[in-house]
């Protein structure tokens, strides 16, 4: 079960630990679940404990993204730390997802 909660209508999802395959189709599962079954259009994923992120996890993220641009919702991502942040870079994803350093702004961004 991922860890998350509801502010001003908006999901955030607190993801942690390695973001890689042994996890990351739990944690789009559970995010398709959220989406889908809690009627969430504006999702954000808070990173500040995710030490990791390999080709699953970034396939996790983009699922989701697609998910929410079909229901015209958003997703953002915040908190993110350097060492995934350098991923994010180096595959050229920093364009596809919206991302604010903190929580606070990225909820005030929606």
């Amino acid at each position: 079960m991922l860890k998350h909660n509801t502010t001003n209508g908006i999901l955030v999802v607190y993801l942690e630990g390695r973001l890689d395959v042994s996890v990351a189709n739990e944690v789009e599962e559970g995010l398709a679940d959220l989406i889908d079954n809690g009627g969430h259009t504006k999702v954000l994923l808070n990173m500040k404990d995710v030490d990791y992120m390999s080709s699953s996890g970034f396939r996790a993220c983009i699922s989701t993204l697609r998910k929410l641009n079909s229901k015209d919702g958003a997703l953002k991502i915040c908190n993110i730390k350097p060492a995934v942040k350098r991923i994010f870079d180096v595959i050229e994803l920093t364009s596809l997802f919206d991302i604010s350093e903190t929580e606070e702004e990225a909820i005030s961004s929606f």
